[in-house]
């Protein structure tokens, strides 16, 4: 089991470096070594569960043998790709300008979190995957999967009139596939259902995202010392770490790719690599294939930077195309009968809304509970008020009014969701908006990087007073 766990974490892991290889060319700065190995894994593992979707046919183990000559050929096509690109390479920018050595103190920080990681991984390889809506989502399809192909799943009125033996239904039968497809190849590779060994993926994104978020932050422009700083405070946020050793939600995964998908975008805006362009599309491509909420926050995020990137001149086209964006997802969500616009029907005909027990204020006040009173997020969210009152001054610039912007705007579609429609029952009985939080979680800390990079508290002034 352990071998072939191995190689399997080790095919994706390459096929996520070369894919680094052929947008981004051969990371030089260890800024971009760190970026770097964070993206691989996210970037590896969903390149890998989308070729594994294109052999439904083979089950079970027999999987892992029948995908090595697929990746082989794309291996050796994004190796020509990122050959080509190399030769028509721009020059590397040079390393941000940090002289100081990392303190004592920093790596006891570094020590923790490897300490930390140890925890987690321990947790997730012991623990069987019992989560409700990983059984009801994504580990039953990859069960289904493993034992019988990839069958199709139906809705449950098609599946009881069907005469098709393989079809099958659950619950929630029109979620995204890519998570239950990563589940599978991991299974393959261990040689049987073992869940201990698929869980092991949860804890090896959340290292590969604090990981990816420190060298984005790194080339952002925040010292070295701030950036050991700040990966520990978003290892140490209990959800996040709840979400790491619980494994089977798809939580920590949309986290990952929002996170690296914005980040990356504002390393474009900053430095107008096209490569970080590139790779922010990649991250918000995988959005929609992860979770419903995905594709909410890729149609945010793209709607927000068209319109703060467009001159103002054109606002008005980036507004229609921001407005046609909105319909396309609409349109497709309506074919596709996705059941978030389900619930948006419920809300304007009202017939859900008087068989609710709820208030909109009792909803606002629990989603204020979970953001500045309980302990999912320590001291995170007062820390960000706090940081956009002293450091206003620095949304003067347009990564970082950008990030806030594009902060903003997914917070409020968050409290629009528990405040004002009938999902306010989950925000009144706290099951699901913390968890939607957790999306935004990295880039709230991300923004809070931003305002405090050129902080005297986080930057070293060398002594050059006479001695």
């Amino acid at each position: 089991m352990t071998w072939g766990l191995l190689l399997a974490f080790a095919c994706s892991i390459g096929l996520g470096a070369v894919l680094w290889f052929a947008i981004a060319g051969i990371p030089r700065r260890r800024c971009d070594q760190l970026a770097a190995g964070g993206y691989t894994f996210l970037l590896g593992l969903s390149a890998n569960g989308l070729l594994v979707g294109l052999r439904p046919e083979v089950p079970g183990v027999a999987l892992f043998a029948a995908m090595l000559p697929l990746l082989a050929a794309v291996f050796a096509l994004l190796l020509v790709a990122g050959w080509w690109r190399l030769r028509h390479a721009v020059p590397a920018r040079s390393e941000p300008v940090d002289p100081d050595r990392l303190p004592y103190w920093a790596w006891l920080l570094l020590a923790a979190i490897t300490l930390r990681f140890a925890f987690v991984l321990d947790e997730a390889l012991l623990r069987p995957v019992f989560a409700w809506d990983a059984w009801n989502a994504w580990s039953l399809k990859a069960k289904t999967w493993f034992s019988l192909g990839q069958v199709p799943y139906v809705e449950p009125r098609v599946w009881w009139q069907s005469t098709d033996p393989d079809a099958h239904t659950a619950l929630a039968w029109r979620y995204p596939g890519l998570l239950s497809r990563i589940e599978l190849w991991l299974a393959a590779g261990a040689g049987a259902w073992n869940e201990g060994a698929i869980a092991s993926a949860w804890p090896l994104l959340w290292l590969a995202l604090i990981v990816g978020c420190a060298g984005q932050w790194r080339a952002l422009g925040a010292s070295r010392r701030g950036c050991v700083v700040f990966a520990y405070l978003l290892a140490s946020l209990p959800l996040l770490s709840v979400h790491a050793g619980l494994a089977g939600y798809a939580d920590l995964w949309v986290a990952a790719a929002l996170a690296f998908a914005v980040l990356s975008g504002l390393r474009w805006l900053q430095d107008g690599d096209r490569s970080q362009l590139a790779l922010a599309l990649a991250c918000t491509a995988i959005l929609p294939l992860l979770k419903f909420e995905g594709a909410i926050w890729a149609l945010l995020v793209v709607g927000v930077a068209v319109l703060v990137q467009v001159p103002p001149r054109w606002r008005g086209i980036g507004l229609a195309i921001a407005v046609l964006l909105a319909l396309v997802t609409v349109g497709l969500s309506w074919t596709l009968q996705l059941p978030w616009l389900a619930l948006v029907r419920e809300m304007l005909s009202g017939a859900a809304v008087g068989d609710l027990d709820f208030s909109s204020s009792v909803a606002a006040t629990q989603l204020f509970k979970g953001l500045f009173t309980q302990n999912n997020w320590h001291l995170l969210w007062p820390l960000l008020v706090t940081c956009l009152i002293w450091r206003r001054d620095q949304l003067q610039r347009r990564e970082v009014m950008l990030l806030a912007l594009v902060l903003a705007s997914g917070l409020s579609a968050l409290f629009a969701l528990f405040v004002f429609t009938p999902a306010a029952r989950w925000a009144a009985t706290e099951t699901a908006t913390n968890r939607l939080v957790l999306h935004w979680v990295p880039l709230a800390l991300s923004l809070v990087v931003l305002l405090l990079r050129d902080a005297k508290v986080l930057v070293h002034r060398p002594d050059v007073s006479p001695r």
